[in-house]
């Protein structure tokens, strides 16, 4: 008899070509909806034991575990087909069995093909031998063939319904933004998360206030007095991007916010079906000085929130790595060590927005203030609390009216002269190294990410329009190669 227990397969099994069902969906950018049913009172009586039912069948009964009730509907759900209906399976297979147009098992023998079985409620996959026989587990099939399986029909499997599966998978995106679409319009109309929660920073917000000086509380501003641009473009028309929207309009308007959304024209209809407040804004550099503009005409401080952040921390209390560096220890483990004594405060956005407002009125000559560049704890703790001659993250900042404007010749780093503008100008900036942002960068569908090109032609573009505008300021970041800067406003040659 056959071993049972899983075999070691060779590298051979592990084709370019198979992929897990999860992966598919992570390529696919396929979102799951939460489950909303209301849990059900479990009876003491109940133990999940399988039983008889009237018709004499064993079950077990589930309806009690709504812990299970999830995945039990996700197996009865029948898959919708691909345009055009389901392939024609092969002539020798027999009835009530149906290709599969899923994932490829990666051990799947040569000449044997995929599919369904359609006779059960829920998800059995079937696999036939060329001679029409069908099999169910991956040990019955090892056992027919009598060797091991090495994954050689994987491939040709694969390749034989490549059309179908291309026009099935477009179908399941399809009706996943679909889906997903009306369940975030219905969660934004409420006010709440992705997860039908609503946001909640009360208690986290009022500790982060308390980190502020009496006279520095004196400049809080109220929620209507800030005007809250999020500059987005092309991302209302992804599923996972919608679900990031969602998530970040309820963080805003838990704050007490009224954001308005800054997008581009050909997406303006996406954002507005699912119920957010958006205006044409154009491509980033415009739209970014549009918001500038309304915050003046309307007298408030501009808050400029990127599409893709996620989270907002402020690192209490009065520890940096000077506490725990020494002889065996460099400044980033000191940092680390810091950090994880820090205490973390999971705040809104609007309450970040205003603590930086009260920071910014109170030190009185700069107009600009942000958060540290990078959302590692330890190495946010190596600088002092506040810096005023640092760069300004575009991702979350606050500005207070000035003349200073984004420079319309740049598509990329267009926050690095915006720093050196108001330096210029108003002689600092203001930089909370205690405040980080989580964003999803660099591989997130739309927004700054369908500006850059793989071989870095315009990072490298916009790199010289900065060091011709500010002299001596930006040098090439040696470890991370001829895309990326290092800023120093000190090293200014004038």
């Amino acid at each position: 008899m056959v071993n049972r227990q899983a075999i070691k397969r060779p590298a051979s099994a592990l084709s370019a070509t198979s992929e897990r069902e999860e992966d598919r969906a992570k390529r696919l950018r396929l979102v799951y909806l939460p489950y909303q049913d209301t849990p059900e009172n479990v009876p003491q009586s109940f133990t999940g034991k399988a039983t008889i039912n009237k018709e004499g069948l064993i079950a077990i009964d589930r309806s009690n575990r709504p812990d299970l009730r999830k995945d039990w509907e996700k197996r009865r759900k029948a898959p919708a087909p691909p345009p055009g209906g389901w392939p024609t399976p092969p002539a020798h297979w027999p009835e009530g069995v149906r290709v599969d147009l899923g994932t490829v098992v990666p051990w799947l023998p040569k000449g044997w093909g995929q599919g369904i079985k359609l006779s059960c409620v829920t998800k059995l996959q079937a696999f036939v031998s060329p001679q029409g026989k069908v099999y169910y587990h991956k040990h019955v099939v090892q056992q027919v063939l009598g060797k091991k399986l090495t994954g050689d029909g994987v491939q040709a499997w694969q390749k034989k319904f490549d059309d179908f599966r291309a026009k099935w998978e477009e179908n399941l995106v399809s009706e996943n933004l679909a889906e997903v679409t009306a369940w975030v319009a219905k969660q934004i109309g409420a006010g709440k998360t992705f997860t039908g929660k609503p946001g909640s920073f009360g208690a986290m917000d009022k500790r982060l206030f308390q980190e502020l000086t009496k006279s520095e509380r004196r400049y809080l501003p109220k929620a209507a007095d800030l005007h809250v641009a999020v500059i987005s473009a092309r991302r209302a028309s992804d599923a996972k991007s919608i679900k990031t929207l969602c998530n970040l309009q309820a963080q805003l308007t838990a704050g007490g916010a009224s954001p308005v959304w800054y997008v581009d024209k050909p997406s303006l209809a996406a954002y507005k079906r699912i119920g957010l407040n958006a205006r044409v804004g154009g491509k980033l550099v415009p739209a970014r000085n549009l918001a500038l503009e309304d915050a003046k005409r309307l007298k408030k401080a501009c808050v400029q929130v990127s599409d893709d952040i996620q989270g907002w921390t402020y690192l209490g209390g009065k520890l940096n790595s000077k506490a725990y560096l020494d002889s065996s220890a460099n400044a980033l483990q000191a940092g680390n060590e810091a950090a994880r004594h820090a205490d973390e405060l999971a705040i809104s956005p609007v309450a970040a927005a205003s603590f930086l407002l009260a920071k910014l009125r109170a030190a009185g000559t700069p107009k600009l203030a942000g958060v540290h560049p990078v959302s590692n704890p330890g190495m946010a703790l190596m600088r002092e609390a506040v810096s005023s001659d640092t760069f300004i993250l575009g991702d979350f900042f606050v500005a207070e009216p000035s003349n200073c404007r984004f420079d319309p010749r740049m598509s990329l780093k267009e926050d690095y002269d915006f720093t050196c503008s108001h330096l210029d100008r108003h002689g600092s900036v203001l930089r909370c190294n205690r405040m980080l942002v989580r964003a999803v960068h660099e591989t997130n569908a739309g927004g700054a990410v369908s500006e850059r090109d793989s071989a870095g032609h315009k990072e490298r573009e916009n790199i010289k329009i900065l060091q011709e505008k500010w002299p001596g300021v930006f040098h090439l970041n040696g470890k991370r190669g001829d895309t990326q800067v290092v800023m120093s406003w000190r090293r200014r040659r004038t």
